[in-house]
């Protein structure tokens, strides 16, 4: 059968076509699926900064130990030993625990009652306490102190009796105690006496201001801790209350009605509720840098 031209090219050479649009085909998949080529711009660092938050320090703090957040003087020797306490002491506060932490100090530190309420930190061979000065010890020496057996034990052996100690006075210690007075016995409105306890500093003066009106009139301190005055009259006074330290308290509502232990609710010296601790370290950051590859035919 005879086949014109046309009909031979395409009859007799199939493969060729077949080649021709297997390359196109397959040109069109590779322009289409290929990576987009980086630009040089993407090449830059990225830089991530993490800040991790600092540890918060313990807080805890059991009853012998010393808060280290307030300041700590230097520390005299002495010598302690401990005697059988009981609430007969010459300071004179009332409802003192048995079991409490207290010392008594040398005739001379005494000084009239002078540091009766206050704190003294105490270091001995087995550990430290905070005890209350509530006691007058007239056969110790200079530096000789008589701890109560609580006391004495938080710090030493029991079992020796007496122990080499470093002892330093404490300046408005945490927590502030509130104030708390008795009013003598023997009272009246020519002559009255009054006790104050739960002073945490020394007390410097007692003073009191008839509410009716007139000037503070200053009293006297007394050898069993207790401030007098003759011929105030018979109140109400308002009393105020001085510590070495300058800090200053008011009591008001201050009858001639002795015996009765009264509450005032009222403290000395304030400590912050938030009173700042040794802070914590500043939070380290940590930086993560990305650094992508640039792309060939980029230059630096």
């Amino acid at each position: 059968m005879h086949r014109t031209g046309h009909e031979e090219v395409h009859s007799g050479r199939p493969w060729l076509w077949t080649i021709i649009v297997g390359a196109v085909v397959v040109g069109l998949a590779t322009w289409w699926i290929r990576p987009q080529s980086l630009s040089c711009s993407a090449a830059s660092p990225t830089t991530t900064v993490i800040t991790l938050p600092a540890a918060a320090p313990p807080t805890s703090v059991t009853p012998q130990q010393i808060p280290a957040s307030e300041p700590q003087p230097a520390r005299e020797p002495g010598e302690a030993r401990f005697y059988a306490f009981s609430d007969g002491v010459a300071c004179s506060l009332p409802d003192l625990p048995l079991d409490g932490y207290y010392v008594g100090v040398p005739t001379a530190r005494y000084d009239g009652s002078a540091p009766c309420g206050s704190y003294v930190d105490i270091d001995g061979p087995l550990g430290s306490v905070r005890a209350e000065v509530v006691d007058r010890c007239p056969g110790c020496g200079a530096n000789q102190y008589d701890l109560s057996r609580s006391a004495f034990e938080a710090i030493a052996n029991s079992a020796d009796g007496v122990a080499q100690v470093r002892i330093s006075p404490v300046r408005d210690p945490n927590p502030a105690p509130e104030l708390v007075y008795r009013v003598q016995q023997s009272s009246s409105p020519s002559w009255i006496g009054i006790l104050f306890s739960g002073t945490g500093n020394p007390i410097a003066q007692v003073s009191l201001r008839p509410d009716s009106g007139g000037d503070y009139l200053p009293l006297r301190r007394g050898y069993d801790n207790y401030w007098s005055i003759s011929g105030a009259g018979a109140g109400p006074f308002t009393a105020e209350v001085t510590d070495i330290y300058g800090h200053a308290a008011f009591v008001s509502g201050v009858t001639v009605s002795p015996g009765q232990l009264r509450h005032t609710g009222v403290r000395l010296y304030e400590i912050p509720a938030d009173q700042p601790t040794t802070p914590p370290p500043p939070s380290a950051p940590v930086v993560v840098t990305t650094v992508v590859s640039a792309p060939a035919g980029c230059k630096p």
